[in-house]
């Protein structure tokens, strides 16, 4: 299968570049507002990502597909914002340091006062906790995209060893640097099986699911850097371990971040770390929700929830276009395909992410479409599993539903008689 758009679509028009820049926006915008506390600038951040949330459902969707000539430009916007992240996490580190002891981290502010006359200690001299909170978001969101929307695509570029260094140096900076390896090399292996940290259960809630798979993440990390270096004959226990390599970036990160801004910026850190890992789980938590796979059959595009919202699709480098990616891992995102075949979401990420908030409001969404699942796009293998987590679910109408699939499957023979 070709991994690049077919010459049947149309040429991409110049502006249609434009909506991607969108984490550019957000990454330059935050790096700027952490840096001069710009009121301005923090109501138009705000606006921004408030007016995102309502722009989805009006914009509704894209199912066009084009051929974009000039398709470097969004690996330039991904190198961009790795840039913009960067910067947003040392200036939170600025400012956790100058709360804490009056430090001028680094010289930046006399950088800064020295070339462009701003001075920066001023503007920060009376920050208080609503400061070192927005600091905190700031560095929070901007790692966190980077890791698993920006982090996400680069981490599959394997031919461009820059945006793998890319997608795990922003992963170390919110401690998620297993991410890189568990993603391409564990979870478009096992999605939607019970052996992928990635694939939330049916009637699982968002809070159970972050607590089932948070430990699991590692142990498929250390499983597959364990097959992977004894068949290259060397020791699981070694620097050639990614997940080791990663866990000392990041225990020497967590150092010195101690060492230069105290308790205080630990403190907040540790917040920012536990949102960022919360907004990972509840991205990944609809990606996946309820579908089943037998194991011995390959990934296919029902195995995943497709998304063509627009605005989901400029935010996340087109993650919403989930079937096409596990179809083709290694197509990039401007090329992917919206699958209308496949199961679709009903919202946008956004929204389903503020469903998932409710465990009642998220299941009415999803359980007809569950049970769409199990009878227009199940395999029979699939088929007798979705019958079991159905049972296991704990819901009074997908345990009716088990009922059901359990008398047709044994009237189709599918399902032997005890």
């Amino acid at each position: 299968m070709s991994v690049t758009a077919e010459e049947m679509y149309p040429t991409a028009k110049p502006w249609m570049y434009l909506p991607y820049i969108a984490p550019m926006l957000i990454s330059t915008a935050a790096a700027f507002l952490i840096f001069t506390n710009s009121s301005v600038v923090g109501w138009g951040f705000l606006i921004f990502m408030a007016s995102l949330g309502i722009l989805e459902p009006l914009l509704g969707e894209d199912h066009e597909n084009f051929s974009w000539k000039n398709s470097r430009i969004f690996v330039w916007m991904m190198y961009l914002y790795s840039f913009g992240t960067v910067i947003t996490f040392l200036g939170f580190l600025w400012v956790m340091a100058f709360a804490n002891s009056g430090t001028d981290l680094f010289g930046m502010a006399a950088l800064i006062l020295a070339t462009t006359g701003f001075d920066m200690l001023a503007v920060h001299a009376d920050d208080g906790i609503f400061r070192y909170l927005l600091a905190t978001v700031l560095f929070s969101v901007t790692a966190s995209m980077g890791t698993v929307a920006i982090g996400h695509e680069l981490c599959h570029r394997l031919h461009e060893p820059f945006s793998i260094f890319l997608s795990r140096l922003m992963g170390v900076l919110n401690l998620f640097s297993y991410y890189a390896v568990e993603h391409p090399y564990g979870h478009h292996i096992t999605a939607a099986t019970p052996n992928d940290s990635s694939t939330a259960l049916r009637g699982e809630s968002i809070v159970d699911f972050f607590k089932r798979t948070f430990k699991q993440d590692y142990e498929i990390v250390w499983a597959i850097e364990e097959k992977r270096l004894v068949k290259l004959g060397l020791p699981a226990w070694s620097h050639h371990n990614r997940l080791l390599t990663g866990m000392a970036a990041e225990a020497a990160l967590v150092i010195s971040i101690a060492a230069l801004t105290g308790f205080l910026g630990l403190f907040f850190f540790s917040l920012g770390i536990i949102q960022s890992h919360w907004g990972y789980k509840a991205g990944v938590y609809l990606q996946h929700y309820g579908l089943v796979r037998d194991p011995k059959e390959p990934i296919e595009i029902r195995h995943s929830w497709g998304c063509t919202y627009k605005v989901t699709n400029w935010l996340s480098d087109g993650i919403g276009r989930h079937s096409d990616h596990h179809d083709v891992p290694e197509k990039e995102f401007w090329d992917l395909l919206p699958h209308l075949e496949g199961p679709q979401l009903p919202l946008g990420y956004m929204k389903m992410m503020g469903l998932a908030r409710s465990k009642a409001k998220w299941e009415n969404a999803m359980i007809p479409l569950l049970i769409d699942w199990d009878e227009n796009h199940a395999s029979p293998a699939e088929k007798l599993l979705a019958m079991d987590a159905n049972e296991k679910s704990g819901n009074p109408e997908l345990m009716a539903h088990a009922e059901k699939q359990r008398a047709e499957l044994k009237k189709a023979g599918i399902l032997k008689i005890a």
